[in-house]
């Protein structure tokens, strides 16, 4: 009978299928994590004191700015605070994507605030299992100084260049690369020693690569736009109080018992005010800023804006930016004293500064005083030239100078003039 033969030809048969099928899966002895160490020193030589941290940051370039752009994230309270400091981070494969660019970040903070970067892009080759960077030079990060700090927001994503002489530190987030200026065709190029951070720019617009990540056109930031920072709002029932710049919003509400703090906020103009919205850890916060007279329900105090925030399902409103915002800027004209009108011709002016500088024409003299303006308008008793004039309008300027510094307290009429009151009712009227 041949079948037995069979059997015993296909036995081998099945063991070699078997055993190609074995060769054929996927090979699975990598580790699961990649480890990535390596050293950091920074340039100066004094030792760093108690408290000071280093930060290790793996990020998606790809996803920058934002917080879905740290994979990985480890703080080190330094115990040996010579140099260099020694590090080395584990990061699991499952958080890796493909065809994506990372790098490694290395934030070296003191105890008193101080801070330095890598001067390069350290590149991450994710198919590794362990990467050794080696040694890596910090660079301190420049001072905060009022002149020399330019935004600019790229697509929806804000970006901040701190100038010093040839050098430019780019900010991104709590990201800070430093780049040189090199020769440029046109324009102001900037790159990072290792050439991997390109930033160039011309006028009011520039370019920005990372890597292999082309980000989208830049544009400056105006004046304008960066004059409405930083800004305040606050509202009742809850207690709530709003604070923004153009690195974070900070939102505090029940009356201080709760906070939302979410990093550099995007901005834009419309023609009735500006909106404001930040997103982290899949939260998105809105502000809404009305341009439009606002009173505090609860002490009656104007302020120059509606605010309306909104943030995961709760809806905030209440009144935004300063007080003082009303009254400084142009001078005011005054039209009528306590129902008197004014004498034809004559001019009667309050010029109110940043500084609590009140000044202007009392009708024949100049004057001058300080104010406050908390709950109430305090205004000291002015001091005026002493030329003199014809008697009506000495007597104009008396009666408006006494009752100048008995004013306790300002509002603002429909047409947006602007009154000043006594305490016992008797008023100033002025317009812009």
């Amino acid at each position: 009978m041949p079948m037995p033969r069979v059997k015993h030809f296909l036995l081998p048969l099945l063991i070699l299928l078997g055993l190609t099928a074995c060769d054929q899966q996927p090979d699975d002895s990598r580790p699961s994590a990649l480890l990535i160490k390596g050293e950091a020193r920074y340039q100066q030589q004094q030792a760093l004191p108690d408290g000071s941290t280093l930060t290790l940051r793996l990020e998606n370039l790809n996803a920058l700015p934002g917080s879905k752009a740290v994979i990985a994230e480890k703080i080190t309270q330094l115990k040996q605070h010579h140099q260099p400091f020694r590090f080395q981070i584990r990061v699991f494969r499952d958080q890796f994507k493909t065809d994506t660019p990372y790098a490694l970040r290395v934030l070296l903070q003191s105890a008193s605030g101080q801070r330095w970067t890598s001067e390069a892009l350290p590149m991450i080759n994710t198919d590794q299992s362990q990467l050794d960077l080696g040694r890596l030079s910090l660079t301190q990060v420049f001072a905060q100084e009022v002149d020399n700090d330019t935004l600019f927001v790229c697509g929806g994503k804000s970006i901040k260049t701190r100038q010093r002489n040839q050098q430019l530190q780019l900010h991104i987030n709590d990201d800070i690369y430093h780049l040189q200026q090199v020769a440029a065709a046109s324009g102001a190029r900037y790159q990072s020693r290792d050439s991997q951070v390109v930033f160039w720019s011309q006028g009011s617009e520039a370019r920005l690569s990372m890597a292999t990540v082309e980000w989208p056109a830049c544009t400056l930031v105006s004046e304008e736009l960066l004059a409405l920072f930083p800004f305040r709002a606050h509202g009742n029932e809850p207690g709530w109080t709003l604070s923004a710049n153009v690195e974070e919003v900070v939102l505090d509400w029940n009356y201080g018992q709760q906070q939302l703090v979410m990093p550099y906020p995007q901005l834009s103009l419309t023609r009735s005010g500006f909106v404001l919205h930040s997103s982290a850890n899949e939260r998105l916060l809105r502000v809404n800023v009305l341009n439009s007279l606002c009173r505090d329900p609860m002490s009656g105090k104007p302020f120059p804006q509606h605010v309306k925030v909104q943030f995961d399902d709760k809806h905030l409103s209440g009144c935004g930016g300063s007080s003082h915002a009303l009254l400084t800027g142009e001078a005011w004209v005054v039209e009528d004293i306590d129902k008197h009108g004014i004498v034809d011709f004559s001019r009667i002016s309050l010029h109110f500064d940043d500084k609590g500088r009140l000044s202007g024409m009392a009708s024949c003299n100049q004057y001058s005083t300080t104010y406050e303006f908390n709950e109430q308008l305090d205004i000291a008793p002015p001091i005026a030239t002493r030329k003199a004039c014809a008697p009506a309008l000495m007597l104009q300027e008396n009666r408006f100078l006494n009752l100048l510094s008995e004013v306790t307290r300002l509002d603002f009429d429909e047409q947006g003039a602007l009154l000043l009151s006594t305490a016992d009712g008797s008023t100033i009227t002025a317009r812009r």
